[in-house]
């Protein structure tokens, strides 16, 4: 018994000097207020986008200006994974560029719509006191897998401040940018 409680107060010892952590803060990408490209009443999907390993996890990943050091941001979180952030942000933003057409994200290889969208992204640089740099492949796909167009686009948008909440904001708007090009493609195909 006295082995026990030894054990026990060890191990209270040792919690009360861990003291508490941080609470993490979590961030989404939003679409609002975007302005119209098309009236083309099409079914788009589109894909889970594929991000480099270093951004494939919860915690936000920025780089300082002027180096080659990158921080994995332990308490400033995505509040889902960076792949379903920005496909959801892009489904979005393609129904607002194009209100009349009928856009989601897909999840199965078996949903066949007029058209998919399928990302790759290259980069998602986020520089404090810089700018962030989005650069992405991309391409659209009808309901055969014919590639019907393809481009590559890098995207900057200019930040002032080391504040994640502006980074983040930075971000989706290079992701605006990005969308926008492909609903200028699909209204054209």
């Amino acid at each position: 018994m006295k082995k026990i409680t030894f054990i026990l107060s060890l191990f209270l010892c040792a919690c009360s000097l861990g003291g508490y952590s941080k609470n993490s803060t979590f961030y989404m990408m939003d679409s609002n207020n975007l302005s119209e490209v098309s009236q083309r009443k099409i079914n788009v999907g589109v894909s889970k986008v594929n991000v480099p390993d270093l951004l494939n996890k919860p915690q936000i990943v920025v780089y300082e200006k002027d180096s080659q050091k990158v921080e994995i941001l332990e308490f400033e979180r995505w509040g889902e994974t960076l792949p379903y952030v920005l496909q959801n942000t892009v489904t979005n933003d393609l129904q607002w560029y194009l209100p009349q057409s009928f856009v989601k994200s897909v999840e199965f290889s078996s949903e066949t719509l007029d058209y998919t969208v399928k990302i790759k992204i290259n980069k998602l640089e986020a520089i404090k006191e810089d700018k962030v740099i989005l650069s992405a492949w991309w391409h659209v796909e009808d309901k055969k897998g014919k590639i019907l167009k393809r481009k590559q686009g890098t995207y900057e948008v200019k930040v002032t401040s080391n504040e994640i909440g502006d980074l983040v904001k930075a971000q989706n708007q290079a992701v605006h940018y990005l969308s926008k090009d492909i609903a200028e493609a699909l209204s054209k195909i």
